[in-house]
């Protein structure tokens, strides 16, 4: 039975679109691992200039899949100045393999560049991850997402003092948005409908304060 995984690749080669996707999960990689265990370190290839990491490409067909998929596998023997008792390896899998493995491996690490330009949203508006099989969805989510906040960054930049500058927008936010809320009259009592998720609720005290200074005229 075709897995999420699967699936997922199969929708990019029926673009067609060059993707990677890293393995992380043991049950995936060992048999992968497998696939090159033994070799000798001519077959590994170096990818970096100072020799501290090495890679290699290896096929496997995972259970449920219909053909064989291609695997950069990486290994380093340094976490920074510290040399590795045992190597650390990690899996990528490619769409591709007639590219040079360091260019593979640094194709796939760029893209993490990319995806930080997309947290911006999710950090600064409070947002949460979308569901990763609406594709669609994911689209039109981060694209809001990312219009609300070039505004907020442009209302920063532009009507606020040259202090604001130095503030993330989520300060920005609780400073200048203000909630949309609905007054509703109903048996002699006001109503103030609001979504209670709203991050400052400060100027409920404010209308509160009006609210019995002078109700607001009743309106159709």
């Amino acid at each position: 039975m075709p897995t999420t995984e699967n699936r997922l690749c199969e929708w990019f080669e029926a673009r067609p679109w060059d993707f990677s996707i890293s393995v992380t999960n043991d049950n995936y990689c060992r048999p992968v691992l497998d696939c090159i265990e033994g070799l000798p370190k001519s077959a590994w290839t170096p990818i970096r200039s100072d020799n501290t990491e090495e890679a290699i490409l290896s096929y496997h067909q995972p259970a449920g899949w219909n053909r064989q998929q291609t695997y950069v596998v990486t290994r380093r023997w340094h976490d920074g100045k510290q040399w590795l008792a045992v190597p650390r390896y990690s899996v990528i899998l490619v769409s591709r393999s007639d590219l040079p493995l360091a260019e593979l491996v640094r194709r796939h690490r760029e893209k993490q560049g990319q995806e930080n330009a997309q947290k911006g949203p999710l950090i600064d508006l409070d947002l949460h991850h979308p569901p990763c099989r609406s594709f669609h969805a994911n689209q039109a989510f981060y694209a809001c997402g990312q219009m609300a906040q070039i505004l907020l960054r442009a209302l920063q930049y532009k009507a606020l003092p040259e202090k604001e500058r130095r503030h993330g927008i989520r300060p920005l936010i609780r400073k200048v948005i203000r909630s949309v809320g609905r007054l509703t009259y109903s048996g002699k009592k006001w109503t103030l409908w609001f979504v209670k998720t709203a991050a400052d609720l400060g100027w409920l005290l404010e209308i509160s304060n009006r609210l019995d200074m002078k109700p607001p005229p009743i309106c159709s």
